[in-house]
């Protein structure tokens, strides 16, 4: 590599960070991948990215890796980084990579195929999520969740970068308490993993009359499951008082924290939580569930309530007892901002990404 010029990155992924498609179709983990591929370009690095949304409708519906589009598609560069999300699409240009003697770093936010509910989906994510991590020059991991599952695939801790994502909202300077809560709320995509129905139901069966729940996020129109919410809520009779907000600005996802009592989100599994880690910061009390490495962020009595994945019982209970005692709830919200205290931001986590990729430049690859 010629030290005059810029070491080149390239990411394939959902988003351009010279476009404007980020602004309007953020996740959690797009969301990552973008400030990573900022981060690099602060830090010095040329950066190119590849929307996998302009590939053919029948390669990303079979998941096919194409290797010949993705090789022509990342022209030359010395550093690529992908999506562990994305493995069974983008297993090519780490092969690509691999040949050419570059470096490669994934990003892992979560294992597709411990969520996935088809045989051959299962399938399909573990051969190539266990292809492509053990394939990766270097791990990116959101979580101490995580790393300790690239351990268990047999990855050293030194190939292993810890870094959390940064906070999305500004923390709030004391926590959110109100003497008569009125408001629940989630933020998340309406997606099977994140639970929609489990807090559905849980809500309907907490005896609280004056509450309402908004849930901010994608609703994803059209979609089997939106149109299960939507029916289960009618069915229960809770139109009038359940909000599916669809997804909302930076400043209206601020605004409804700063409107809410308690923070609600079932997931079935987290990779992290991000919605979790800024309610936190606005200093709300939480309910979740023991999935994933969402007890790296929520300690259960401590910082907020942790039920079993599923058991929407529970959550209703969970509900009942913080709406119902008032120095529960407050204790729960002064500890969720100072555990909050603690989280990083987003310079400190790309920094992190930033500093590993440099240091990896110079040792040998494993192509």
């Amino acid at each position: 590599m010629d030290t005059d010029t810029p070491p080149r990155v390239f990411m394939p992924g959902y988003f351009d960070i010279d476009g404007e498609k980020e602004l309007r179709n953020l996740t959690g983990g797009i969301l990552y991948d973008r400030n990573v591929a900022l981060g690099l370009r602060a830090g010095g690095f040329s950066v190119k990215c590849f929307d996998l949304d302009s590939m053919p409708r029948w390669v990303k519906s079979v998941k096919f890796p194409a290797a010949a589009r993705l090789a022509d598609a990342g022209g030359d560069f010395d550093v690529l980084v992908t999506d562990l999300g994305n493995s069974a699409l983008t297993a090519g240009f780490q092969d690509e990579a691999g040949r050419r003697g570059r470096l490669t770093v994934l990003v892992c936010h979560h294992f597709r195929a411990g969520i996935e509910h088809s045989f051959l989906k299962k399938f399909m994510y573990r051969y190539t999520e266990r292809k492509v991590v053990a394939g990766a020059d270097l791990l990116v991991s959101n979580s101490r969740h995580t790393a300790s599952k690239l351990e268990s695939m047999g990855r050293s801790p030194g190939d292993i970068v810890l870094a959390p994502p940064g906070l999305n909202v500004q923390p709030a300077s004391r926590p959110t308490f109100r003497t008569k809560p009125s408001h629940l709320v989630s933020v998340c995509t309406v997606e099977p993993r994140k639970g929609i129905t489990d807090m559905v139901r849980a809500f309907h069966a907490a005896a609280l009359p004056d509450v309402r729940f908004t849930l901010a996020g994608d609703t994803r129109e059209g979609s089997g499951y939106t149109l299960k919410v939507r029916r289960l809520i009618e069915t229960l009779g809770m139109s009038s008082r359940i909000t599916l907000a669809g997804r909302l600005s930076a400043e209206g996802i601020r605004n409804l924290y700063e409107s809410a009592d308690v923070f609600m989100l079932l997931s079935r599994w987290e990779g992290y939580g991000m919605a979790i880690a800024e309610a936190m910061s606005i200093g709300l009390p939480v309910i979740s569930t023991a999935a994933g490495a969402i007890p790296d962020l929520v300690v259960n009595g401590v910082n907020g309530i942790l039920v079993p994945p599923g058991d929407w019982r529970r959550a209703a209970e969970a509900l009942e007892r913080l709406f119902g005692n008032t120095s529960l709830r407050k204790m729960l919200a002064e500890s969720a901002l100072e555990t909050a205290g603690e989280f990083p931001s987003w310079e400190e986590t790309t920094g992190k990404v930033v500093s590993a990729i440099k240091n990896r430049l110079h040792q040998p690859c494993r192509g």
